[in-house]
């Protein structure tokens, strides 16, 4: 599941495809009891992401929520938190022990291409490398996931991004990804997206950096979006990916609250397994 409590952001990026930053904040008795239900019915993992959720008042109470213990004794979600790295340190200690994966974005070795894709506070792309660093160093059993998202302004940056990282504090795992036309992403198309043959092209020089620094590589394009996505907006709608593009479900509760409806019907199964699985796994483990 990926968990979107909030559409509010710190960062004004053209590219994004999560809710609207004007969406209001899910309230916390809303997003505990979706936690519970998640828990409940045995999600496996669940990213929260939004907007930016290292906003939301009550992130570490519902990081600590959904990884706690299940009263049956089995294993709680994998819990993955999707920032954009701007949060303090001292906010950052407190989420970080009950985390099992971190994901963060990095789009450009150019500091030009990455101050125009990751708008709205700089030295944005420092405090990333800041906070990876101290993940790296402090946190040895979080696993770290680095996301760059392929435009147009980022083509000849974007396969360099391992550069800014020293070999002790690589990641685990380097996810390149084609951009979606969805939300701001679709207001800003027209001069931002790539074709799938650029793609491919930049995908191409990213597994040659990442051979040669030994980072896993890991590829999302548009053309396996269908079916991947289970996602919790703000508003409690479940949203899923179909034909390449969001679609409404209705309320999440009144969802499973239907008669042989749960998660897992409203997505392809394998698609879904693998976009996580195969992004947050340690690959030495």
């Amino acid at each position: 599941m990926d968990f979107r409590p909030i559409g509010r952001c710190n960062l004004s990026c053209p590219f994004c495809f999560g809710p609207r930053h004007e969406t209001p904040t899910m309230r916390r008795e809303e997003a505990f009891r979706i936690a519970a239900t998640l828990r409940q019915e045995g999600v496996q993992g669940v990213v929260i992401s939004g907007g930016e959720p290292t906003l939301l008042p009550y992130l570490g109470d519902l990081v600590e929520e959904l990884g706690s213990p299940l009263p049956d004794g089995g294993s709680p979600p994998k819990v993955v938190l999707s920032t954009n790295g701007l949060a303090s340190l001292r906010v950052m200690q407190r989420i970080l022990p009950g985390l099992s994966w971190i994901a963060l974005p990095l789009e450009s070795a150019d500091d030009k291409e990455h101050r125009e894709l990751r708008k709205g506070v700089a030295p944005h792309r420092e405090r990333v490398l800041g906070l990876l660093r101290e993940v790296r160093k402090n946190h040895g059993t979080v696993g770290v996931k680095l996301g760059t998202v392929v435009t147009r302004r980022n083509v000849a940056g974007a396969p360099r991004v391992l550069d800014l990282i020293e070999d002790s504090w690589l990641p685990d795992v380097w996810k390149v990804y084609q951009m979606s036309e969805t939300n701001y992403g679709a207001d800003n198309g027209n001069w931002l997206s790539v074709g799938d043959d650029e793609f491919e092209d930049v995908v191409a020089r990213c597994q040659e950096a990442a051979d040669k620094r030994k980072v896993a590589l890991r590829v999302y394009r548009n053309s396996t979006r269908t079916g991947s996505y289970f996602f919790i907006d703000p508003d409690a709608e479940v949203v899923v990916i179909d034909d390449g593009e969001e679609r409404r479900l209705g309320n999440f509760f009144d969802l499973l609250q239907d008669d042989g409806v749960r998660p897992s019907s409203l997505v392809l199964p394998s698609r879904n397994v693998a976009n996580f699985v195969d992004t947050y796994t340690h690959p030495e483990r």
